[in-house]
């Protein structure tokens, strides 16, 4: 039986990184209402949202006919990157999103979040993290809707 998805373009569709980000947004604030009572609860919470928001702006991209090759060559884990391609692709971001996004491209905290590195370090809030991610799930669900005919979930 031939493979329907022949090439990695046709199985990472902008709307299955969207269903992906959603994912790990909805995910983030699960864990956040279970309110778990452990010493760095923050920590997989971030992680979370970080996450989803690099898949929100990796579904824009993807939705602006950039290439999975793309995402994985010339875009990588760049958030600077990413963030400037959506901006002038036409992607609206709020001053809060503007204040995390220079967060993360400034310092090293997503990889933090991925990684073990104890000590301290600041970190946005969960809260903050989750308006930047509910923003970016907004705008690209309405993208998504938009530019696919796909009606996706917000």
């Amino acid at each position: 039986m031939a493979d329907p998805f022949k090439t990695d373009d046709d199985r990472t569709t902008a709307v299955g990184l969207y269903h992906y980000a959603r994912s790990y947004h909805d995910a983030a604030k699960a864990l956040e209402a279970a309110n778990v009572r452990t010493t760095h609860a923050h920590a997989p919470i971030s992680f979370l949202y970080f996450h989803a928001i690099e898949l929100f702006l990796k579904t824009y991209l993807r939705l602006h006919a950039h290439t999975v090759e793309d995402l994985e060559k010339k875009f990588r884990h760049d958030i600077k990157r990413m963030r400037k391609r959506v901006t002038a692709l036409g992607f609206d971001l709020m001053d809060e999103d503007l204040e995390v996004f220079a967060y993360m491209e400034q310092t090293d905290i997503v990889m933090k979040s991925r990684y073990i590195r104890t000590g301290a370090f600041r970190t946005p809030t969960t809260e903050a993290l989750e308006r930047t991610a509910t923003s970016l799930r907004e705008t690209t669900c309405a993208a998504v809707r938009q530019i696919t005919g796909v009606r996706v979930r917000p």
